[in-house]
């Protein structure tokens, strides 16, 4: 039977796993991969989020067996997203890879299948996430797991479902404890999403321009990137800078040509070759894939993302920059169009959406589901803001509100508190049939058709205006879309509840102004006395 190796030999590694693996695991390791490493050494959650193809299940790999070596009676646990493949051939292949080359590092460990044991309390395992059975399982499965030292490793953290993150969290009661998940940035939603937009997590990120292959032009980490690959993609999705076109600073669709790219060129499948590249260069993605494999980024815009984030930021950029020169009065001679929703639980907000022509206002929001309460109070905001009329959630416990305002408006006349305010509150309820189509087909639902009018304002009205507020670009840029049988249909409520773990309510009351208007008394409609607001 093996020695078994005294701790403290490896015990002077814990606060150098760059060391651990370069002469105990004889890896080399690139800049960013190094900092992986650093990062679990420092931080208690760290998310890589990487192009693909440069090496995070690498340095995964070796931050895994550091770990396990470095701190007595630790326990590490590695998943990925299903299927079972995932953690069997990526991650744990690289496992088995970096044991093969350990030497005696890990003599005194058994290695079985998904398993490297040490002593009974000392080891490291795989856990496959089930397919099926219920959320409640899959939580279980990674809960209840506690040590001196503890680390979790998942891979394709994008697409693992939360309750898997919420078993992890579970674990963090006490000790060392360390997590580590490894994605690439494919769309702007989900937990891992969460975590970066939060700053819940450090951040590392392993882009293919870092990678030796790239920046050297040859082969050196065989099965890894290559600058031919990576030519080639910014060749095909992506396009130079048009003379005069202006950028924006936090505009993700843009990126600059590494010098070291300058004059590069890859050949197609049909032999042709790409222009060369021009080191320094601006460009603009055209493909969204090449923000996710290459430059390791969220995309700006999904091929089917509703709303681009670019759009969002662009108007709220302008909505402070009018702010600096006018303060947050709205503008004047400009009547506002309502949008009232209505909480539907508990945890819900009412959010009241002020839109005077493309300037919105701040919105407001209050909690409580009792009707007549919601009703009095959007009654009092609209009449005081002098609104055209109130778009009104009347999706259940909503039916009753626009009802109430109408109420409340009647007695203030009565009582000759509001007695020049002739409101108008409009029931709207969102699954009911469409009043119009456009070229991309006809509308599955009025939802569908007012959370559209909100796409098409910002994405072709160069005043429109929205106040900053990172709840709202979120609800904004979560809904996709998609055309089946015809029908344009977007992202229902209750899977956008389930990605932003709460209700959207600012972007459903910013879409309720959006709703048909009905005629007023002269004939004209609302939309004729809303008119476009400069920012200067």
């Amino acid at each position: 039977m093996p020695t078994r190796k005294p701790s403290a030999q490896y015990a002077t590694y814990r606060r150098d796993p760059v060391g651990f693996i370069d002469r105990v695991l004889g890896c080399t390791l690139t800049g960013p991969q190094k900092a992986v490493c650093e990062s679990v050494r420092d931080y208690q959650v760290t998310v890589v989020q990487s192009a693909n193809a440069v090496g995070k299940t690498h340095a995964a790999s070796g931050t895994a067996l550091w770990f396990l070596r470095t701190f007595e009676r630790s326990k590490v646990i590695a998943t990925a997203a299903p299927p079972l493949e995932n953690l069997e051939r990526l991650l744990w292949g690289e496992v088995e890879a970096r044991l093969a080359g350990a030497g005696d590092a890990f003599a005194d460990a058994t290695a079985g299948y998904l398993n490297v044991e040490i002593l009974p309390e000392w080891w490291m395992a795989g856990r496959a996430i089930p397919m099926s059975g219920t959320s409640a399982q899959r939580e279980a499965k990674f809960s209840g797991i506690h040590a001196p030292a503890l680390l979790f490793i998942v891979d394709e953290g994008d697409a693992v479902p939360e309750e898997v993150y919420r078993g992890i969290e579970s674990c963090m009661s006490g000790g060392l404890f360390r997590l580590l998940i490894l994605f690439n940035p494919r769309e702007s939603k989900g937990e891992v999403y969460r975590m970066v937009q939060s700053k819940t997590a450090h951040v590392v990120t392993l882009d293919a321009f870092s990678h030796p292959n790239v920046i050297s032009g040859r082969n050196l980490v065989p099965g890894a990137v290559t600058r031919e690959v990576t030519v080639l993609r910014i060749a095909d999705w992506s396009r130079p800078q048009a003379a005069g076109e202006s950028i924006r600073d936090d505009d993700p669709d843009w990126f600059r040509v590494p010098a070291f790219l300058d004059g590069a060129r890859a050949t197609r499948k049909d032999g042709s070759l790409t222009e060369p590249l021009t080191g320094g260069e601006m460009r603009k993605v055209t493909n969204p894939a090449l923000s996710y494999m290459t430059l390791a980024r969220f995309p700006g815009q999904a091929s089917n993302q509703l709303i681009s984030r670019v759009w969002v930021r662009s108007a709220m950029a302008r909505w402070v920059a009018r702010r600096e020169l006018h303060g947050d009065a709205p503008p004047e001679g400009v009547r506002p169009v309502h949008g009232q929703d209505v909480a539907e639980m508990g945890a819900d907000l009412n959010a009241a959406c002020l839109r005077y022509g493309s300037w919105v206002a701040p919105f407001e929001t209050w909690n409580g589901v009792d009707v007549l309460v919601t009703g009095d109070r959007a009654a009092r905001l609209a009449a005081t803001r002098l609104a055209v009329a109130s778009f009104v959630d009347a999706t259940g416990i909503g039916a009753g509100v626009a009802p109430q305002m109408d109420r409340r408006w009647a007695a203030d006349r009565a009582d000759l508190v509001m007695d020049a305010y002739e409101g108008q509150a409009v029931a709207v309820k969102v699954a009911s049939s469409p009043t119009e189509a456009v070229d991309e087909g006809e509308f599955g639902t009025l939802r569908d058709q007012i959370l559209w009018r909100v796409r098409e304002w910002l994405r072709t009205d160069p005043a429109a205006m929205l106040p900053p507020d990172p709840d709202l670009e979120d609800e904004l840029c979560a809904p996709q879309y998609e055309v089946r049988r015809g029908k344009l249909k977007v992202t229902d409520k209750e899977t956008l509840r389930s990605w932003l773990k709460r209700s959207p309510d600012l972007l459903d009351a910013l879409a309720l102004t959006f709703a048909p208007e009905p005629a007023a008394e002269d004939g004209t409609a609302m939309a004729e006395a809303m008119v476009a607001v400069s920012p200067f």
